[in-house]
């Protein structure tokens, strides 16, 4: 229960920066509405992610699942900030 936990807890929190960074990136809002929009999804991101970690058996199976969307997530992050 606990390697769970704090993987969630962890991933969770990179995955949900990751993602909005991803959207604060690709949409053509003003500075405000990013922020705002940035505020509002975070964490239920974070919160949903950490509760989806429980539903596997395993921690490895946990990390192998959100590995898979972290990692081509950070690579968005990187080329599109490369780009700018």
């Amino acid at each position: 229960m606990w390697p769970k936990t704090l993987l969630g807890f962890f991933l969770g929190l990179l995955l949900s920066i990751s993602l909005v960074l991803n959207l604060n990136l690709l949409l053509p809002f003003s500075e405000a509405a990013k922020l705002m929009l940035g505020l509002i999804l975070a964490f239920p991101i974070w919160a949903g992610v950490m509760t989806w970690s429980y539903a596997f058996t395993t921690a490895g199976a946990a990390s192998k699942r959100l590995f898979t969307i972290l990692i081509p997530s950070i690579l968005l992050n990187s080329a599109l900030l490369l780009m700018r």
